[in-house]
């Protein structure tokens, strides 16, 4: 289903970054609550992280970077000539398998980070729409059309790899229109029904009671009083 696998994908983004988190606010609170939303610092226009190079995602890299100089982060470019006006290396990135850390850490740097899926399957979901959202860009996101039964539809733009334009076209307006971009940035929410959708896609009794089950309740708040009473 594709609670489970958006659970299973959440649990490995969690395990990941739990050795980073301090006793203060942990970054995975700020998807579920509005006030806390991550917000990036303007600096880029876009950031494409992948090495496994799908011709679609390939091609909506190239039709983006024309509306802006994109950023490769990983093995993957589109086949665009890097240091040019459309493609360089992303500055901030570095690569997994050089022990970098994870990519929503350097995405507070762009306005939009390219995380399509490499497939169209129902119920998968992985963390990468997560690591844009935590970053604080707005995702541009392919995959299952189920993602608007997670996340608000207006907090992120779905790119429909056979009919792209509307997609490009929205970039091409928020790049323009500063005010429209901030106000799909810091009033949007991010969960696409709150509590409703935590209890549906992030509920965590899938992981038991085990140390793991109530680690990831607790950095999520379900361990806290405050959540039983509805005031998280």
């Amino acid at each position: 289903s594709l609670s489970l696998v958006l659970k299973t994908s959440l649990s490995a983004l969690l395990n990941a970054r739990t050795h980073r988190l301090g006793p203060q606010l942990n970054e995975h609170q700020k998807i579920f609550n509005h006030a806390l939303k991550p917000k990036n610092n303007g600096d880029h226009f876009l950031l494409y992280a992948a090495s496994n190079c799908v011709s679609y995602r390939e091609d909506a890299l190239v039709a983006l970077s024309r509306l802006g100089t994109v950023h490769r982060g990983g093995q993957c470019g589109g086949g665009l000539p890097e240091g040019s006006t459309q493609m360089i290396k992303a500055p901030h990135f570095v690569d997994r398998d050089s022990g970098g850390n994870a990519n929503f850490e350097i995405l507070q740097f762009y306005r939009f980070a390219l995380v399509m899926e490499n497939q169209q399957s129902d119920g998968y979901v992985t963390e990468k729409i997560l690591n844009a959202f935590l970053g604080g860009s707005i995702p541009i996101y392919f995959g299952t059309t189920e993602i608007f039964e997670m996340f608000n539809p207006n907090a992120f733009i779905y790119y429909d790899i056979d009919n792209p334009q509307p997609a490009l076209d929205r970039v091409a307006y928020l790049e323009s229109n500063k005010t429209a971009y901030e106000s799909m940035l810091n009033d949007e929410p991010i969960l696409a029904d709150g509590h409703h959708t935590i209890e549906r896609f992030f509920s965590f009794g899938y992981f038991g009671e085990g140390t793991l089950g109530r680690r990831i309740r607790s950095m999520m708040g379900y361990e806290s009083p405050m959540y039983h009473f509805g005031i998280l």
